[in-house]
């Protein structure tokens, strides 16, 4: 019987881990994780903001397994789990899948998280640059192999490939409705990894804009079919309004906290120090080693970087970090920019051209029809989007747009 071990977490109360878990927890590359702030330095506007991509992982573990287990308790759900052929001893192995891919989906985090995304090098085919997704995919099909399907816990013969087929990894050729149904818990619109972060973000800033009912949220979560009769995961129709307010919470916290105008900045400043000491370095052209050289990638966290900035080796962006000396924003559009703030962005840029100056282009995706969550009426299955009017509202783009200059 495997031992099973408990940590304090803020948001869950207790985590349970069993001793596979904890070995790679233990793992160097897993501890890196400590060394890379959940929002890069989002500290320099909120103090609080501290927190890790460590801690985050084991959160997205907690939740996603909490999820998992209230849509298997579910009568329809089990009904559709025994349409797949899985039975209770698969049951336990997709949870111990889903358990593992929540674990891992952020360990090849680069330095300050998504602030250093653009620094990974370009793809061999193409101008599109490889992403953190690409990275945690190699380091688990590599690194962690052999604690993962070696491990004497590993009764249910769980493989790196089922790992890693959750993370969206396009190598793996199954197509096994039964694992392929659990991707939703660690990459859609409602799923672990959101839902951990906009609880753990708001109780470590202080600030109450990302906060949600998550126990009524995992309480309605079930499984459904869809018209062509494929197993999806769902929210019942008694829960849909806590669906709509994870939407709407993470649109709050995206442009009170996320899009904030010195925290922009910021990514900015530390996106050009990185830049500068990688160029210095002579070795990486201005970007991370790709991930066939994770022995040479998995060196850089955020302590390294900061010991160069703190040596000088980040010119004017490392001082203007160390100093708290940001750019200042002179104008700012609205979310979504009109004609009159493009002609005057125009003119800032004519007005400034011969001065450091830097315009910033925040965007992102507040709901996607392609991934729409699903509410199930017993009937069948709607789309939130057809149910709340609030988040139809929400499905174009947003980019918002800051000029800033050298104060």
């Amino acid at each position: 019987m495997s031992k099973i071990k408990k940590i304090r977490d803020v948001v869950y109360g207790f985590v349970f881990l069993d001793e596979q878990e904890c070995a790679i927890i233990d793992h160097p590359v897993f501890q890196r994780l400590r060394r890379i702030k959940q929002l890069s330095l989002t500290d320099m506007v909120y103090p609080g903001a501290t927190h890790t991509r460590f801690e985050h992982s084991i959160g997205v573990m907690q939740m996603a397994s909490d999820m998992y287990d209230s849509i298997i308790s579910k009568k329809p759900a089990k009904e559709i789990l025994a349409s797949l052929s899985l039975d209770e001893a698969g049951i336990k192995k997709y949870r111990k899948i889903v358990r593992l891919a929540a674990l891992l989906h952020d360990i090849g985090h680069a330095p300050f998280s998504h602030a250093g995304e653009d620094l990974m090098p370009p793809l061999p085919t193409g101008h599109k640059r490889y992403k953190h997704e690409d990275y945690s995919i190699e380091i688990i099909k590599t690194i962690f192999k052999e604690l993962i399907e070696c491990h004497e816990s590993n009764s249910y013969s769980v493989t790196v490939d089922e790992v890693t087929a959750l993370l969206g990894d396009s190598k793996v050729r199954s197509k096994a409705a039964r694992l392929l149904l659990w991707r939703e818990l660690i990459s859609g619109q409602l799923d672990a990894d959101r839902a951990d972060y906009l609880l753990r973000d708001s109780i470590h800033l202080g600030v109450s804009y990302g906060l949600y009912d998550r126990s009524r949220l995992v309480s309605c979560m079930t499984l459904a079919k869809t018209e062509t009769d494929d197993p999806a995961i769902a929210i019942e129709a008694g829960g849909w309004h806590v669906a709509e307010s994870l939407v709407i919470a993470r649109y709050q916290m995206f442009a009170q906290v996320y899009f904030h105008k010195v925290r922009r900045i910021y990514d900015h400043h530390i996106y050009m120090a990185c830049k500068e000491i990688l160029k210095k370095a002579k070795k990486h052209k201005e970007c991370y080693p790709p991930p066939s050289k994770l022995d040479e990638y998995l060196k850089y966290d955020d302590w390294f970087m900061y010991s160069q900035i703190i040596t000088g080796k980040a010119s004017s962006s490392g001082d203007i970090i160390c100093n708290r000396k940001h750019y200042k924003c002179i104008y700012e559009t609205q979310v979504r920019p009109t004609e009159t703030d493009e002609s005057k962005l125009l003119e800032l840029k004519a007005t400034y051209s011969d001065q450091e100056s830097y315009l910033d282009e925040a965007h992102t995706s507040w709901y996607k029809l392609d991934k729409d969550i699903k509410i199930c009426d017993g009937n069948g299955m709607q789309p939130l989007s057809e149910k709340s009017d609030i988040v139809k509202s929400m499905t174009e783009k947003p980019c918002q747009k800051r000029f800033y200059v050298i104060r």
